[in-house]
C-alpha cells in the first residue's frame, strides 16, 4: 500500500497568488515581507493533498518553515518539527522544496519525492531557477498533478511523464550561472514539442549536438581533532549523468578494475566501497567481471550510481584536499589576542580548490575582530551578532598555502579562556578534476548497432565539503 503524501512547498517568496484544481490539489505562491525572506529563496508554492480532499487555508505552513530558517543561525536538519508539522526539506539551486505533515511518514520516500520533483522541474523548464518556476508555474502545476494524486506518489519518471503533461514551457533568458567550478552562460532554454518533452534530441536528423556529460561528484565528511588527527571520515560519491544522444545508443561506463564492494573487503589493498546502488536502467550483468556498467540512459538527467566510503582517509587513493593550523600569540595588550591561521591545499599544484570559506567562531565577548590577509585576492567578513570570522578565498592552487591573521579583542584578559572559545573552525570548498577516493572513470563508450558513433563526451570529477571541521 502506498504511503500517503503530506503538502509540498517549494520555498520562497515574491508575490502572491492562490490557485485551485478540481482535483485534489491546491497550489500557492507566497509572499513574504523583505525582512522574512530567508537568503537564497525567491519563490514559495505550497501544495496540499491530503486524501483526496482539497484543504484550505495551510498556506501559514511556508511561513512557519521561514520562520524557523531566520530563528537559526545555521541551516536547520532536512527534518524536523514545529507547532506539531513535521517539515522535510531539499534545498536544491537556493530554492527550498519542503514537505509538511502532522502524520508519520517514511522521511527516506519524501526526500526522495523531493529531489524527483526538482529534477522534473529542471528537465521540463531547462534549468531549476526562481525565474523559471515563476514564468512555467502553469507546467509545475500540471507536473505537481501527476506526479500527487489523491494524496499518492505516482509516476515520478520524466520519459513517462512525456504523454500526460502538455504545457508548453516558456523560455526562460539567464545568466551565467555555475556549473561545478566553472561558469557557463546559458542560452534561454528552448521548448519541443508537447509530445516530446522534456528537450531532447533522440530524433534522428537533430540539429543539436550530440553530447553527453558525465560528472562523478564526491562530498566529504571529516572531524580533525585538535592535534590533526582524523576522528571521522565519509565520502558520499555520486555519478550523474545527462545525454543529449540522438537515437537510442547503447553506453558502457567502465570503473576501476580493482574496485571492491562491501566492508567485508577492508583488508583488500585496491578500492573498497562500503555500498552502492545504480539506477534502474543500468545493466550489471558485466559488473562483477569487468567493472564496467551497460545503459540506456533516459531523458533528462539522472543518477547512475551512488557510493559510499567510510574508514582510515589514509587508505584513499588521494589526500584529504584542506588542513587548517590555528595558534594563538600573546600581544601584550590587555583583553587582545592575535589568532593565527594557515591554510594548506593538500592536492596537486596543478589544480586548484574554489568558492572556499573557512568559518571561525570567536568568543561570546567578542568586542571587535580586525584582521590581516597574508594573500592578494582573499576576502574577510566579521558577522558581529554570530561572533563569526569568515575567510573567502575565490580560487587556491595546489600545494600552497595561505595565511590569515585575527586579532580578537575580548573583556577578559585570560587568553586560556579565550583559547577554549575559538572554534571549532569549519568549511566550504569545492575542488575540480579531483577525489579522494580514486573512483575512476577508464572509459565511455556510445554505441549504437547500424551505425558510426561520435558523440562529444565530457568528464568531470569533483570534489565538495559536505561537513570538514577542525577541533581547536
Amino acid at each position: 500500500m502506498a504511503e500517503q503524501l503530506p503538502s509540498v512547498i517549494a520555498s520562497g517568496a515574491y508575490f502572491s497568488l492562490s490557485l485551485s484544481l478540481s482535483l485534489s490539489l491546491s497550489l500557492s505562491l507566497c509572499a513574504l515581507p523583505n525582512h522574512h525572506r530567508p537568503t537564497g529563496s525567491a519563490i514559495a508554492i505550497a501544495v496540499t493533498v491530503i486524501a483526496g480532499q482539497l484543504r484550505q487555508g495551510e498556506a501559514g505552513t511556508s511561513e512557519i518553515f521561514f520562520r524557523k530558517l531566520k530563528t537559526m543561525s545555521e541551516e536547520p536538519p532536512p527534518i524536523f518539527h514545529v507547532e506539531g508539522i513535521h517539515f522535510i526539506y531539499v534545498k536544491r539551486n537556493s530554492l527550498y522544496f519542503v514537505a509538511t505533515t502532522k502524520f508519520n511518514v517514511a522521511p527516506a520516500m519524501m526526500l526522495e519525492l523531493l529531489h524527483r520533483i526538482a529534477n522534473l522541474i529542471k528537465d521540463y523548464t531547462g534549468v531549476l531557477s526562481e525565474e523559471s518556476i515563476r514564468v512555467n508555474f502553469v507546467l509545475v502545476y500540471e507536473l505537481l498533478d501527476e506526479v500527487i494524486d489523491f494524496g499518492y506518489g505516482q509516476i515520478t519518471a520524466t520519459e513517462a511523464l512525456k504523454a500526460h503533461v502538455h504545457k508548453e514551457p516558456v523560455p526562460v533568458a539567464t545568466e551565467a550561472v555555475a556549473l561545478g567550478s566553472r561558469r557557463l552562460d546559458k542560452k534561454k532554454s528552448v521548448p519541443s514539442n508537447a509530445p516530446n518533452k522534456p528537450i531532447s534530441l533522440r530524433q534522428h536528423g537533430s540539429t543539436g549536438k550530440n553530447e553527453i556529460f558525465l560528472d562523478l561528484l564526491e562530498r566529504l565528511t571529516v572531524l580533525f581533532g585538535p592535534q590533526g588527527s582524523i576522528v571521522r571520515c565519509e565520502i558520499d560519491g555520486a555519478i550523474h549523468m545527462k545525454s543529449f544522444l540522438h537515437g537510442t545508443p547503447e553506453i558502457m561506463l567502465g570503473l576501476n578494475q580493482d574496485l571492491q564492494v562491501g566492508q567485508d573487503n577492508r583488508s583488500f589493498t585496491g578500492l573498497v566501497l562500503d555500498d552502492c546502488n545504480f539506477h534502474e536502467c543500468v545493466n550489471l550483468e558485466a559488473f562483477e567481471g569487468s567493472r564496467s556498467l551497460s545503459l540506456r540512459p533516459p531523458d533528462g538527467e539522472f543518477t547512475v550510481m551512488n557510493y559510499r566510503i567510510s574508514g582510515e582517509a589514509s587508505g584513499f587513493a588521494n589526500p584529504l584536499p584542506f588542513k587548517v593550523s590555528i595558534a594563538f600569540e600573546e600581544t601584550g595588550t590587555p583583553g587582545r589576542t592575535d589568532v593565527l591561521l594557515k591554510l594548506d591545499a593538500e592536492f596537486p599544484m596543478k589544480l586548484h580548490g574554489a568558492n572556499i570559506v573557512v568559518r571561525t567562531p570567536l568568543p561570546k565577548g567578542t568586542s571587535s575582530c580586525g584582521h590581516e590577509l597574508g594573500t592578494p585576492g582573499h576576502s574577510f567578513e566579521y558577522k558581529k551578532e554570530e561572533k563569526m570570522a569568515l575567510w573567502k578565498i575565490p580560487k587556491m592552487m595546489g600545494s600552497t598555502s595561505a595565511y590569515l591573521r585575527l586579532r580578537v579583542s575580548t573583556a577578559v584578559e585570560d587568553q586560556a579562556s579565550v583559547k577554549k572559545e575559538v572554534g571549532p573552525i569549519s568549511m566550504e570548498f569545492e575542488v575540480p578534476m579531483f577525489v579522494c577516493s580514486g573512483v575512476n572513470i577508464r572509459f565511455l563508450t556510445v554505441t549504437e548497432r547500424g551505425r558510426k558513433y561520435t558523440p562529444f563526451r565530457w568528464v568531470r570529477y569533483i570534489t565538495h565539503s559536505d561537513s570538514y571541521v577542525f577541533r581547536i
